[in-house]
């Protein structure tokens, strides 16, 4: 069908202003920008007075009585000056072009939607597109210091192990976070302070040429090591004063972060209702187990010399056979009912929170109360994802190949075969739903409420009080 057909529909009205960054996200924005200016004066006047004590100490050493000492104390200031400014010259290639690019002649229906969407939502067209196995979508770039002045062409990489369990609804609303990052002029900073913390970790993290040099030096004769020796002291000094300095900054930026991922989920709102993409959060925890799952399940295949052909085929299985064995007829989906419209609600608060100051990501409950804040409708597209994408199983196979990788004296198996040995595995008595899930890395203590009552003494053993062993409250 046409880009109409296929294409989810959005919410009717979306109020004005409503996915404008909050007062809240301005004053991070502010609090980042002042971190960030900060350290960028340190960092130059600190680079600028290794140049100028430098120069002053050749100029005297030119004409004065000590030439040796004065050589020697000039040449180490502005060896520092170019360890700290060459950290600036560096270019950081996107990490995911590891991963299977596909173009628009492979994928024609993918692209015209990814454009239709980047356009509704004010954000640059992708670049590439890639496809990974992961139950994931992302944005990444290349990355230099030219960033700081221009943002770098985006790419997106798409997991097939998220497309494998998400409405088309769901896809779009998930596309349209990652393009909620770009949406907006306010997302700049971001991109500023995720620049500045690359240069900064390059200067912190990375051991080059000029660091080989200083070893060498001091190891050499003690006459001249002595110099190696202490121009090593002070580049860990500058070292350890740029990762002090850059903590504060990434303290501001984490919870700009938070911030940042609230308002990408406000721009997916506006583009597709306040359901669709907190039922794709629902969805993401048991489609990544399963996807672990399949990893262990392809490399113990891998281990007795068998190919899976199709990983993603699997995947599916697995979530079903979890599900049968947990007892959750909708494990993996969403709840048959829903109460109230507005008011339902998918995620509970957790009973111990982690401490927000370093968080990163708010957490799921409350990026619901911020997607329902304003409760918008949207129609609730149930077609699968896998709609947007021509020939879904050579996609998957050719992406499970590229996992995989080349591998001498194992044979293909078909995708029936490894489904078959899936089942059997999930038939082991340990499996069975009587034991209710204890077996699966659970708990074995869910069942009871004081530490006393793991150490009473039993007399004898009927079987009831194995029945009662396993209560239908642990499943």
């Amino acid at each position: 069908g046409s880009m109409e057909d296929i294409y989810p529909q959005g919410p009717a009205t979306v109020p004005k202003h409503f996915s404008r960054p909050s007062g809240r996200y301005r004053r991070h924005a502010w609090l980042t920008m002042a971190g960030l200016a900060l350290f960028v004066i340190a960092y130059g006047a600190l680079a600028g007075w290794f140049v100028w004590m430098g120069y002053g100490a050749i100029a005297a050493a030119i004409g004065g009585t000590r030439p040796v000492i004065g050589l020697v104390a000039g040449g180490g200031a502005w060896f520092l000056a170019v360890f700290m400014l060459k950290s600036l010259f560096f270019i950081r290639r996107g990490s995911a072009s590891k991963d299977v690019e596909i173009s628009r002649a492979e994928q024609p229906k993918l692209f015209a939607f990814l454009d239709r969407l980047a356009d509704e939502a004010g954000a640059p067209r992708p670049h590439h597109v890639y496809v990974s196995g992961q139950v994931n979508a992302a944005v990444f770039y290349d990355l230099s210091v030219l960033n700081l002045l221009w943002p770098s062409r985006k790419n997106l990489v798409i997991g097939l192990g998220l497309v494998n369990v998400l409405s088309l609804g769901e896809f779009k609303a998930v596309c349209a976070h990652e393009f909620g990052h770009f949406a907006q002029r306010s997302m700049a900073v971001g991109r500023w302070v995720y620049t500045a913390q690359q240069i900064a970790g390059h200067i912190v993290a990375t051991r080059g040429a000029l660091d080989k040099f200083l070893d060498g030096l001091s190891r050499f004769d003690l006459r001249i090591a002595w110099i190696g020796i202490v121009l090593r002291v002070i580049v860990w000094a500058i070292r350890a004063l740029i990762d002090s300095l850059f903590r504060v900054v990434l303290m501001a930026q984490r919870a700009l972060s938070r911030e940042m991922e609230m308002q990408a989920d406000l721009v997916s709102v506006s583009l597709t209702g306040s359901d669709a993409l907190i039922d794709a959060l629902h969805k993401i925890p048991a489609a990544d187990d399963a996807w672990d799952r399949t990893i262990q399940f392809v490399n113990r295949e891998l281990a007795a010399k068998r190919i899976t052909r199709n990983a993603f085929a699997i995947q599916t299985r697995t979530l079903t056979l979890v599900g049968e064995m947990l007892g959750i007829p909708d494990y993996g989906q969403l709840p048959s009912r829903r109460e109230g419209g507005k008011e339902h609600r998918l995620f509970k608060p957790d009973l111990a929170q982690p401490p927000r100051m370093w968080a990163t990501h708010p957490l799921s409950h409350e990026r619901e109360e911020n997607a329902k804040r304003i409760y918008l409708t949207a129609p609730i597209d149930t077609r699968s994802a896998w709609a947007l994408f021509e020939h879904p199983s050579a996609l998957c196979e050719q992406v499970t190949a590229h996992l995989i990788g080349q591998r001498e004296g194992a044979e293909l198996v078909d995708t029936a075969g490894s489904l078959q040995r899936l089942d059997g595995f999930f038939s082991r008595i340990y499996h069975d739903r009587g034991y209710r899930g204890i077996y699966l890395n659970r708990s074995p203590v869910l069942g009871v409420t004081r530490a006393e009552d793991l150490a009473t003494p039993s007399p004898g053993v009927t079987v009831a009080d194995l029945d009662r062993l396993y209560p239908a409250s642990l499943t």
